[in-house]
């Protein structure tokens, strides 16, 4: 059985579910690794689902109430965190069940994006230097403008779209399908397997996309290959996050390199959405080309600091190191 802590508020759901240095000697953390690694894969993929809907619901609460920006980040993480449990443990579950609760997630994801989006581009060219504003004040004044109706527009559609969602009838839907795991007669995968069997290929699956997209994305101008690296990397670093538990050795530093690695391919892909913006809602002329400048500028900063990550932790390491830490 997979064992539980309490967690200071804001922790994944994966903390709840390892053994906590301050309370547990050595032998003890072992012992419970060891459990964790030997639950029935059917049993496992109940508890840890469980633990990110749980996470889910909590901040949608939180984000009905307040609609404060880092809440709204904090419940698009866990909904992504969500689809990720859904995910990695289908095969335990009917398909179709399966693909409609994902489906249904990912729209609560979707509604949020817009806001998040916007938010963003107001902390960014809010954020810029002196230098960095003077020769385009006019320009980013109107642009704020702007965004700032629009950031209250989305702030009422957000009200609307996640009134008119609804939690309870999902939190059911989710509580259902938990109770009923395919145990017999299943073709797609052993739900009767160790969790830690099943986690070597689940780690597997989602590090391949990264060893591939890597090359690609060591070209500077291809901003595709970095994007869908940056979304293969946080796939990774999810699955991660949900089976924890499992990891003997070296969890913190491979944590923290993925997050690392996803904070900088974000903020490339956020000047490539702002540049974007640039072309297409600034006038043309000095003001526009002095703020394409700038954010070209900053993207090649940003991006021989993903060039340097390399030389510390390449990300294609990661996912094989994972596994030989399980």
């Amino acid at each position: 059985m997979l064992t539980t802590t309490t967690t200071p508020q804001g922790a994944h759901p994966a903390a709840k579910l390892r053994p906590q240095p301050s309370s547990h000697t050595a032998p003890q953390r072992d012992a419970t690794q060891a459990t964790a690694a030997r639950t029935p894969l059917w049993s496992a993929a109940r508890q840890l689902t469980a633990a990110h809907a749980k996470e889910f619901f909590k901040y949608w609460r939180k984000v009905a109430k307040s609609f404060d920006a880092e809440d709204i980040h904090d419940l698009r993480v866990a909904s992504r965190r969500l689809r990720e449990a859904l995910a990695l443990f289908a095969d335990c579950f009917p398909e179709k069940t399966v693909r409609r609760l994902r489906k249904r997630v990912k729209q609560v994801t979707g509604i949020l994006g817009e806001m998040r989006n916007t938010d963003e581009a107001l902390l960014f060219f809010g954020s810029l230097s002196s230098t960095e504003r003077e020769p385009a004040q006019a320009e980013l004044d109107l642009l704020a403008a702007q965004l700032q109706k629009e950031r209250e527009a989305a702030r009422q559609k957000l009200a609307k779209d996640l009134g008119n969602l609804r939690p309870t009838p999902l939190k059911r839907a989710i509580r259902s399908e938990l109770a009923g795991p395919e145990l017999f007669g299943n073709r797609r995968t052993d739900p009767f397997q160790s969790l830690a069997i099943f986690a070597d290929e689940a780690l597997a699956r989602r590090a391949a996309p990264v060893a591939d997209l890597l090359p690609q994305a060591l070209f500077e101008a291809n901003a595709g290959a970095q994007h869908r690296l940056r979304i293969a990397i946080k796939r990774l670093r999810y699955r991660l996050e949900i089976l924890e538990a499992l990891f003997t050795r070296d969890y913190q530093e491979l944590h923290a390199a993925l997050k690392g690695y996803q904070e900088v391919l974000g903020k490339l892909h956020d000047l490539d959405v702002f540049a974007d913006l640039v072309l297409h809602r600034v006038e043309d002329g000095s003001g526009q080309q002095h703020l394409l400048r700038v954010i070209t500028a900053r993207r090649s900063r940003l991006f021989a600091e993903f060039r340097h990550k390399l030389d510390q932790i390449s990300v294609d390491a990661i996912g094989p190191r994972a596994r030989r830490a399980l």
